[in-house]
């Protein structure tokens, strides 16, 4: 196993030409590096993923924020793909922001329209790893999941006060999704590295 960590992208058309083009917030390069991890940013326009993963040997999956879930376009067809080899493979996958929320999608959940979440700081308050928390958080999103829209499988760990699920997980197939963001704190905090590096427990 290697230390190899994928990070899917953003799939954008840029420009007066409306050129398509992967992107990726070099703070999520910063946060793996902290974990003493090694980012592997992979492209929405990969044509031989199942080649691609078999010589990286990713002991990882991060899903990015960035753009609605529920579009059909090639970021959603790899993403659905790299959660499927996180499950067959048993490797932890990650989900942050949008990233969350297409886990929620994949297994059957829904997400909404909701308010205030957008560059807001909320107060949440639930456990993770039998460790009860109550901490403030930032937001940039404005499609949400409540409890009523969470999948089935999926546990909630924090909740905001106007009761949007703001942590998930699934610990029989090593799933976690945050709805915050913490690659873009200036210094990274230190529950977030803790979390993460307890979660991913690569070599």
């Amino acid at each position: 196993m290697t230390r190899n960590i994928i990070i899917t992208q953003r799939y954008d058309k840029i420009g007066q030409f409306r050129e398509s083009r992967d992107n990726l917030d070099v703070r999520y390069i910063k946060l793996i590096e902290k974990l003493k991890l090694i980012p592997v940013p992979i492209s929405n326009n990969i044509k031989n993923l199942k080649n691609i993963l078999k010589h990286i040997k990713p002991c990882g999956i991060v899903l990015s924020s960035g753009g609605d879930p529920r579009k059909n376009d090639i970021r959603k067809k790899i993403e659905i793909k790299l959660i499927k080899h996180s499950i067959k493979n048993k490797l932890p996958i990650l989900g942050i922001c949008r990233g969350a929320q297409a886990l929620n999608l994949f297994f059957g959940g829904k997400i909404k329209k909701i308010k205030g979440h957008v560059r807001k700081d909320h107060v949440i308050k639930g456990s993770i790893y039998n460790k009860y928390i109550n901490y403030k958080v930032n937001t940039f999103h404005d499609l949400g999941i409540n409890k009523k829209n969470l999948a089935k499988n999926l546990v909630t760990n924090f909740i905001s006060k106007d009761s949007n699920i703001e942590c998930f997980s699934n610990k029989n197939m090593n799933i976690l999704g945050i709805m915050w963001h913490p690659e873009r704190y200036k210094i990274l905090r230190k529950f977030e590295i803790s979390l993460l590096k307890k979660f991913f427990k690569c070599n």
